[in-house]
């Protein structure tokens, strides 16, 4: 017995209550900065949501998210059909004993997807022992473990992702940012630095493409939080947008994942409202 039923039911049980209230209050309507529009936004419920509160990826046809009860000891993983928004495939115990035991891992952060693999993020709680470990995006079962430099990421391993387009895994620290770690796919070994043009705080999550790094900066007590480009080839930084989300409690915004979709969304950010639980809004960039 691993306790995952029983965790279940208390979370089915306090989400309940959660769904109920939510009805009843009305904490006010998501703004975002000239530019950038929401499109839609769903809301996770019950179990799911311990584990979709961290990271997001998509292949276009599934989300894939992470999540973490450290308090029970407890990581996962899981997949979603992005048509219907029903989980598929669900791994509730996601990192391997043996790194548990070694450096106490127990948390995973950001995601990233590639070929198949899901590339995720996790760190132990002194963020002192940081991996990238991948996942079949069928199965969700792990297929590879990689420990990253340390030195080079004091402070901790909050998320990666991948630039399909020219063949680099991304990650950097969670706080005072001032660089992007650009490690090969192939070897999984750092190829180079991305100076950044200007320090970037508190990132939460990132995902690339077509050249361009998209970084996800919660602003701590804030609910007012800002999505990042950043041009890879010269570390040229520039804000795209500030989100408000207003929550009685805070709004904590996590990961987010670029793809675009028939409904005219390109931009897909998880956000943890403390009050009410984990959402999924989806924006389009209008200019």
């Amino acid at each position: 017995m691993t306790g995952i039923g029983f965790i279940d039911g208390i979370l089915a049980f306090l989400m309940a209550i959660c769904t109920f209230f939510t009805g009843l209050i009305n904490f006010g309507t998501p703004t975002v900065t000239a530019g950038v529009e929401l499109v839609r936004e769903e809301q996770f419920m019950l179990n799911e949501v311990a584990f979709a509160g961290q990271g997001i990826a998509t292949d276009g046809k599934y989300y894939y998210t992470s999540g973490s009860l450290t308090a029970f000891g407890v990581a996962g993983l899981l997949k979603f059909d992005a048509e219907t928004m029903e989980c598929v495939v669900m791994n509730t115990d996601a990192i391997p004993s043996e790194y548990r035991e070694k450096y106490e891992s127990d948390h995973i952060g950001g995601l990233g997807y590639y070929n198949g693999l899901i590339y995720a993020s996790v760190e132990n709680d002194a963020e002192d022992y940081n991996l990238v470990i991948t996942y079949d995006a069928r199965t969700l079962k792990m297929v590879e473990v990689y420990e990253m430099p340390n030195e080079l990421l004091p402070d901790g391993i909050p998320w990666c992702c991948v630039d399909v387009k020219n063949g680099y895994l991304y990650c950097s620290q969670f706080n005072n940012v001032n660089e992007i770690l650009a490690f090969d796919l192939e070897t999984m070994e750092l190829s180079h630095v991305i100076a950044l043009s200007q320090e970037v705080v508190r990132i939460q999550g990132g995902d690339a493409y077509d050249g361009v790094l998209y970084l996800s900066s919660d602003i701590g007590d804030s609910n007012d939080d800002i999505i990042y480009t950043v041009d890879v080839s010269t570390g040229e930084v520039t804000e795209l947008c500030v989100r408000s989300l207003p929550s009685l409690a805070g709004n904590e915004a996590e990961d987010l994942t670029v793809y675009p979709t028939k409904d005219g969304a390109f931009l897909h950010v998880l956000d943890y409202d403390k009050t009410i639980g984990v959402f999924l809004r989806h924006y389009k960039i209008t200019e």
